[in-house]
């Protein structure tokens, strides 16, 4: 038996914009919930879920999502003075996340 169109709902009013800013990485099998935005240079693990915005430069785990730590552009871990060992970028906390010096 063959189902026709007017056998489905059409929810199309709950679609929201889900944005994954550049640098962004996404790991396998991870999930977004739609609506929500993965900031720039942002970290996302494999199998993570993701239910609300992460920020830029965010490394994050889990279900739900949990900020782990920060990452550099270059993808080497910051430490705790938002500085990166690897190649000497500096950081800044700002309200969408850290950016670069």
């Amino acid at each position: 038996m063959y189902m026709t169109r007017a056998h489905f709902i059409g929810r199309m009013n709950e679609i929201r914009k889900t944005t994954v800013r550049t640098g962004a990485t996404l790991g396998a099998n991870s999930t977004i919930v739609c609506g929500n935005t993965i900031g720039r240079f942002a970290f996302v693990g494999a199998g993570v879920v993701v239910t609300r915005d992460v920020p830029d430069h965010a490394v994050v785990y889990g279900n739900p999502a949990r900020q782990a730590g920060w990452i550099c552009e270059c993808g080497h871990s910051l430490d705790n003075s938002l500085a990166c060992q690897a190649c000497g970028s500096n950081y800044a906390l700002t309200p969408s996340g850290i950016d670069k010096l």
